[in-house]
């Protein structure tokens, strides 16, 4: 019995030094390894499934907002893997905008870049571009439905 209390206790060591080792392993992760992380799960969370409504929104100072929808009814969007966010339209036409996201809280749609208003991780049934430039707000709001 003896024999077997000290072989109990040696299967706990490696276990206790194997667990060690693995939260050490994790928590060296460079703060770039976790941004690429939620970035990556930031776009397959908007690739997948299609976006219904979308509208894009520019707004000036003392004037009126001008809203033009990029995606209405019997239409969606789709980001595709290859860089473009295809509209297909409800008669069969396609309009593609280029896209990439350098981080989880920037996309660049369409050459300009904005700032990803919402946790996209936390929330995948909208999510709000805005961009803020020389006085002119330009948002763009992708839905599910």
């Amino acid at each position: 019995m003896k024999d077997m209390r000290g072989l109990t206790w040696t299967i706990k060591n490696w276990l206790v030094l194997l667990v060690g080792v693995a939260t050490l392993a994790l928590v060296s992760c460079s703060e770039e390894t976790v941004d690429n992380i939620e970035r990556d799960t930031a776009l397959n969370i908007i690739r997948a499934n299609k976006w219904f409504d979308v509208v894009k929104t520019t707004s000036v100072a003392g004037q009126a907002d001008v809203t033009e929808v990029l995606v209405g009814d019997g239409e969606n969007l789709e980001f595709r893997s290859n860089g473009y966010a295809y509209v297909y339209g409800a008669n069969g036409s396609t309009e593609s905008y280029p896209y990439h996201m350098p981080s989880n809280k920037k996309m660049v749609f369409d050459g300009v870049e904005y700032d990803v208003q919402e946790n996209i991780i936390q929330t995948v049934a909208r999510f709000t571009l805005v961009n803020t430039t020389s006085g002119i707000t330009t948002t763009i709001t992708f839905r599910r439905r």
